[in-house]
């Protein structure tokens, strides 16, 4: 009788674990489809500012801070700077760098406007030149 009391708390304490790494993998999994989405909703906001003039966004990034208006797309936050500068990059007149963040989760314990995630894109935006003949130069 103490065999089996003891193969059941062993039993007990194995698929407890087992338990526990099922409960860790869901949330690690939901954790991720929410990154996944972040970054999809970051790259087509860095692409909605990709079409935008150049001057237009010349315009933004000779302003501090450089922003666009923030979007909210359901549970998601998206803010977008416009730069000349990168820190990665040397300077050039012709580029500017758009960098995409997408934030989620509010902390509350962090106080207004914090959030737990959060996931950046960046890019680089060239100016086109037109060549006498109407094209774009190469």
């Amino acid at each position: 009788m103490l065999e089996v009391a003891l193969a059941l708390v062993i039993l007990s304490i194995v698929s407890l674990y087992f338990l526990s790494y099922f409960t860790n993998s869901a949330s690690q999994s939901q954790l991720t489809n929410q990154r996944l989405s972040a970054t999809h909703l970051a790259n087509a906001r860095l692409h909605e500012v990709q079409v935008m003039e150049f001057t237009q966004l010349q315009a933004l990034a000779s302003r501090p801070p450089g922003t666009l208006p923030d979007q909210i797309k359901g549970p998601y936050l998206l803010k977008a700077e416009v730069s000349d500068r990168s820190s990665k990059y040397p300077s050039n007149p012709d580029i500017l760098y758009v960098t995409v963040t997408a934030y989620w989760q509010p902390d509350p314990s962090q106080g207004s406007g914090k959030y737990r995630h959060h996931v950046s894109v960046t890019s680089a935006v060239k100016k086109t030149y037109m060549s006498a003949a109407g094209g774009n130069a190469p």
